[in-house]
């Protein structure tokens, strides 16, 4: 079953409206959204090749820590522990 998606195209300052026309994970179509007040219906390409980083097979879709062994896959919970960990040290510091 087809659905559709409204977003904004995050690739420019000019933050366009698109249609995302998809089927589950899978992209149909990525269109201008002609009811945005600002890009009324209008898009660059680069809107249209966000399908293309939303298949890259080198997207990140998990977060990773850097170990002496290299990446490793860790939990968003444990992701956004270490982040605020590691924020708040910097704040003490400065």
């Amino acid at each position: 079953m087809k659905h559709l998606h409204y977003h904004t195209c995050n690739l420019c300052e000019a933050m366009c409206g698109i249609e995302i026309e998809h089927c589950g994970d899978d992209i149909q179509a990525i269109r201008g959204d002609k009811a945005d007040p600002f890009s009324r219906g209008h898009i660059c390409p680069k809107a249209v090749a966000l399908q293309d980083l939303h298949n890259d097979p080198d997207r990140l879709r998990h977060p990773v820590k850097r170990t002496a062994d290299g990446w490793v896959p860790i939990s968003w919970d444990e992701a956004l522990e270490e982040t605020a960990q590691r924020l708040h040290a910097i704040q003490q510091e400065h």
